[in-house]
């Protein structure tokens, strides 16, 4: 009777330690697993992520959102609101880089957070875009996104043990070549809307000189009043301060949640497969430098 009693007791007793040993297994191995870039890789010293942007229509701006204003491109334009598939061109000669994020603060340890700045952005459209005229003629535009000339692109980052989230609010700035003649036209959502002359006109310069330089239009309010500074050429506002100061344009805010992360390099840090960063209107999906094969850029 002892005998059979201490067998039903030692059985279950055992059967639990076995358990409670492959549990421990369990958690070590998850444990392991999301802690590959911790603890080796901290501190993260501050420092530049570059990317580059593939045309493969993961990258985009849906103009739906806050669509280009009727008579933007010219007398009896209609809004544009149709949507630009974007890839990235090269910042430089012998570089595809054509996004580049600044970590302004070194992060200690996993769950620590650094402020980020968007410091180059350089984007075209894969093909022209087809404005439309109240008579029905249309005209082709080429496009290009860069940043805000009056404000700056910023957010902030997280780092955790093996994945980063992060929040980035951008002002883009839009580039748009007309075909045909090669005429521009920059739409700049940093701006203000005010008619400050521009930077570099003599002070002999006709109003009608300063006039045709800086445009000052009223976007649709999609969601909200926006009125942005518009220049036909690259000279830019004296009062860029004031500007970026008036601006109530809505940034594009891109986040970017649960993106994987590993050192490069010994205590690098290192994005190491390509992130989605979106939001309902737009969407930027750049990989890391040296991840893309640049078959050709659309000027």
């Amino acid at each position: 009777m002892k005998e059979i009693t201490r067998r039903l007791y030692t059985k279950p007793v055992m059967l639990g330690m076995a358990f409670l040993m492959g549990l421990a297994l369990v958690v070590g191995l998850f444990v392991t697993s999301k802690s590959k870039a911790a603890p080796n890789s901290f501190p993260v010293a501050a420092g530049n992520d570059e990317f580059e942007t593939a045309g493969d229509g993961s990258t985009f701006h849906n103009f739906a959102g806050s669509p280009i204003p009727a008579n933007f491109f010219g007398t009896g334009s209609l809004a544009y609101g149709g949507q630009v598939i974007l890839q990235g061109v090269p910042l430089g000669p012998g570089s595809n880089v054509d996004t580049i994020i600044q970590r302004t603060q070194a992060v200690g340890g996993p769950g620590g957070s650094t402020p980020i700045a968007m410091t180059a952005l350089s984007l075209t459209g894969t093909g022209p875009i087809t404005v439309t005229y109240s008579n029905n003629t249309t005209e082709q535009w080429t496009v290009k996104v860069g940043l805000s000339d009056y404000k700056a692109s910023g957010g902030t980052m997280t780092i955790n043990f093996s994945t980063f989230d992060s929040t980035l609010k951008v002002w883009p700035k839009f580039t748009f070549t007309r075909v045909s003649d090669g005429l521009t036209k920059v739409y700049d959502t940093g701006g203000s809307g005010l008619t400050a002359p521009s930077a570099g006109l003599a002070a002999t310069d006709s109003p009608a000189d300063m006039e045709d330089s800086v445009v000052v239009i009223e976007p649709a309010p999609l969601p909200a009043p926006c009125p942005v500074a518009t220049v036909s050429d690259s000279r830019l506002s004296a009062n860029m301060a004031a500007a970026a100061a008036a601006s109530t344009c809505a940034p594009v805010t891109l986040s970017s949640v649960n993106s994987p992360w590993g050192p490069c390099n010994p205590g690098t840090f290192c994005i190491t497969v390509p992130i989605t960063e979106e939001e309902r209107w737009a969407r930027h999906r750049p990989g890391p430098r040296g991840s893309i094969k640049q078959v050709g850029v659309a000027e």
